[in-house]
């Protein structure tokens, strides 16, 4: 295990803390519940460490897949009770152009995470879920206080959802750096080649003045590198209601253009965006966060900002702004059913004049609220099994937007194979096609893939939106972690030439992480790459979010 070598005296306490918490969550999951692993801390890191590599990678497939999610579930005498709370932790596979593959790892060096090491405890900070055991009342109010946005680095920034390229370098310029970020205006950056942590703020944006929601999936007009983002900054703390504006980040600046601003009625959550060459999509989902709720709950037996979101009944339809990107006007404002959807697929427009927007949603936001992200209940797999009886799987809806006013018309796109439904979420297209009318999206349904019983059952989809017709991809005891990555065939322009890139846990062993790329046509695998140390240990990998190519 490689550590931060400050002294010898500080390695052997992070060893003794890490080496406790990871042997204590693993004594919670029963020994043949390797599908757990996902939920336990990895305190393995990797530099440029050589792999062993079956199948013939295209070679077309050069450049690095860098995955951020989890890598510690809790420090010294505390732990996290929500999986969306644990510390960033980075994995990347360095794919040379030869065949030969590259693997590095390590939990992000985040303000959040080194003043936990300094603490030899949990940095007192908000989160998702709740500390336990829980704190007292002082600590409570350093919470607070260390959750405050801040324009400096001294605070909370567990930054483990995205990784997003803006075309920046590391301050010192040795290296091309990409930004890690949540739903929030905190961003750090990423080495790229040696997965270090870098403060970073963009020059004319202040994250202590412009609120605390953002979206973890920036978007790329098409055809650019220029990244559109929206924001939202509540009207006060006391108050429900907000601003929400757009922004456009030009490749390679360290400032930002802010050219939309609309008056909204409450804090809307909303995960993605959509943009097509001319406009940015705003559907406006109908979950509200509060800031007061964070505040006032912190003296009423504080339940993290979990508690924090509503699903408001008694709205008939979701608000839809399309807004032009040169003007930074709306050019129009439509309706539709009342859906909750995390992640968007693609949207683009039509000679017409209408805009086709394509996302997977749910019927409403109670997947927020959902025990089963709790840590007690992803380490017991019959606790995982039973969250089947409550969940609903989102859909693949397709909305056409036809005029300002109008309602959009709806489609749900099914996604059946031999009569079994694979509904899924993490929606991905061909980047090519970004913008651009497109039939073939894939995703990964996940849990109970096709029907099964098991939480931990995994499969990733084709659907051609176009013919409806379905190609899966799925393994007995293998599960996928987040999202994947579609590499495109460069000297192909067929909108399924490429590979779908993702990692996955072998569970018919120790639970070995490996990572799998399967050809886009025909669903079927064409390589795996597992990592080897010079011991012949293996690694796993928690639970990822999502990643970059």
């Amino acid at each position: 295990v490689d550590w931060p070598r400050k002294t010898d005296l500080f390695n052997k306490s992070m060893m003794r803390l890490l080496l406790t918490l990871t042997f204590a969550l693993k004594a919670l999951a029963s020994p043949e519940d390797v599908y757990s692993k996902f939920y336990q801390t990895s305190d393995v890191s990797a530099s440029s460490a050589a792999t062993v590599v079956s199948g013939d990678i295209p070679s077309y497939v050069v450049g690095r897949s860098i995955h951020n999610g989890c890598g510690g579930f809790g420090f010294g005498p505390h732990s996290f009770s929500h999986v969306f709370d644990c510390y960033a932790k980075l994995h990347s596979w360095d794919f040379q152009g030869d065949g030969t593959v590259t693997f590095s790892t390590q939990f992000m060096r985040t303000n959040f995470y080194n003043q936990s090491v300094g603490m030899e405890d949990i940095w007192p900070s908000i989160y998702f879920g709740v500390e336990s055991p829980r704190f007292g009342m002082k600590d409570r109010m350093s919470a607070m206080m260390n959750s405050k946005p801040a324009d400096g680095p001294d605070t909370f920034d567990n930054l483990n959802v995205n990784l997003w390229d803006f075309g920046l370098s590391s301050p010192d310029g040795s290296e091309k750096m990409v930004l890690a970020l949540t739903d929030g205006l905190i961003m750090r950056g990423v080495g790229v080649e040696s997965l270090n942590t870098y403060y970073f703020a963009f020059d004319d944006f202040s994250a202590t003045m412009n609120g605390t929601t953002s979206s973890a999936h920036p978007k790329y007009i098409p055809g650019t590198q220029t990244s559109v983002n929206y924001f939202i900054k509540p009207n006060n703390m006391l108050s429900s209601q907000g601003t929400i504006y757009l922004y456009k980040h030009e490749y390679g600046s360290t400032k930002i253009d802010t050219f939309f601003e609309a008056d909204i009625p409450s804090v809307n959550y909303m995960h993605s965006i959509s943009v097509t060459p001319n406009y940015a999509i705003i559907f406006l989902n109908n979950c509200h966060f509060s800031e007061k709720c964070v505040m006032s709950s912190m003296e009423k037996n504080w339940k993290g900002v979990q508690s924090c979101f509503s699903w408001d009944d008694s709205l008939t339809s979701t608000t839809i702004l399309v807004v032009e990107l040169k003007s930074g006007e709306i050019k129009m404002t439509s309706k539709a059913p009342p859906l909750f959807t995390l992640h968007h697929a693609n949207a683009y427009e039509e000679e017409d004049g209408s805009v086709v927007l394509d996302l997977c949603a749910f019927e409403d936001s109670s997947i927020l609220q959902a025990t089963v992200f709790q840590s007690a209940t992803l380490l017991d797999e019959a606790s995982r099994n039973a969250y089947k009886a409550e969940f609903v799987p989102p859909r693949y809806h397709r909305l056409v937007l036809k005029g300002d006013g109008k309602d959009a018309e709806e489609k749900i796109i099914p996604s059946y194979l031999d009569g079994q439904e694979y509904p899924f979420d993490f929606p991905l297209t061909n980047p090519k096609y970004a913008g651009r009318k497109h039939c073939i999206v894939y995703g990964q349904d996940s849990p109970f893939a096709g029907g099964s019983d098991k939480y931990s059952a995994t499969a990733w989809v084709k659907l051609n939106v176009c013919t409806e017709e379905v190609l899966v991809f799925t393994l007995e005891d293998h599960f996928a972690t987040g999202d994947a990555s579609f590499v495109p065939d460069p000297d192909s322009e067929e909108e399924d030439a490429g590979v779908l890139m993702t990692a996955w846990i072998d569970g018919t062993g120790e639970g070995e992480t490996y990572f799998r790329i399967i050809d886009a046509k025909s669903m079927e695998e064409v390589a795996t790459v597992r990592f080897k140390d010079e011991e012949d240990k293996k690694i796993f990998m928690p639970y990822a979010f999502h990643g970059i190519w």
